[in-house]
């Protein structure tokens, strides 16, 4: 993303999934809504939310080395005003509750989820 892209008004929002597909699909979904920055893994993730002020975090929950759960609860304690949302193909309702405890969660979407759905949970957490 450019410095003149970063600087728009436009809300910045970070995509994190180990599926490239996954993270393009729903770059395509966002961008002309949204600023997008994409990780495609945890570590990535905070080093690009230590560097850019996100407004919201899209994460899979199910990635190596990590949950979408893990990452976020680590979110919540360094970036606490960052909207919180995981996208995971498993309605496991431990990882729904420990998403809602642990990482304060604003939205849990399953997949597949639609452009609209997936703007529209963007565009609700920027506005709760």
């Amino acid at each position: 993303m450019t410095e003149a892209a970063l600087q728009s008004n436009l809300p910045l929002v970070l995509l994190v999934d180990d599926e490239l597909r996954s993270l393009e699909a729903m770059r395509r979904a966002l961008d002309e809504d949204c600023r997008v920055l994409t990780a495609s893994d945890a570590d990535t993730a905070l080093a690009l939310l230590a560097r850019h002020p996100v407004d919201v975090v899209l994460c899979d929950q199910r990635m190596p080395h990590t949950t979408g759960v893990a990452l976020l609860t680590q979110v919540r304690e360094r970036w606490p005003d960052v909207v919180r949302i995981v996208i995971s193909a498993y309605s496991d309702s431990r990882d729904i509750i420990a998403g809602i405890n642990e990482a304060g969660i604003f939205r849990y979407l399953l997949k597949p989820w639609s452009p609209d759905e997936l703007l529209l949970a963007v565009q609700a957490g920027l506005h709760a």
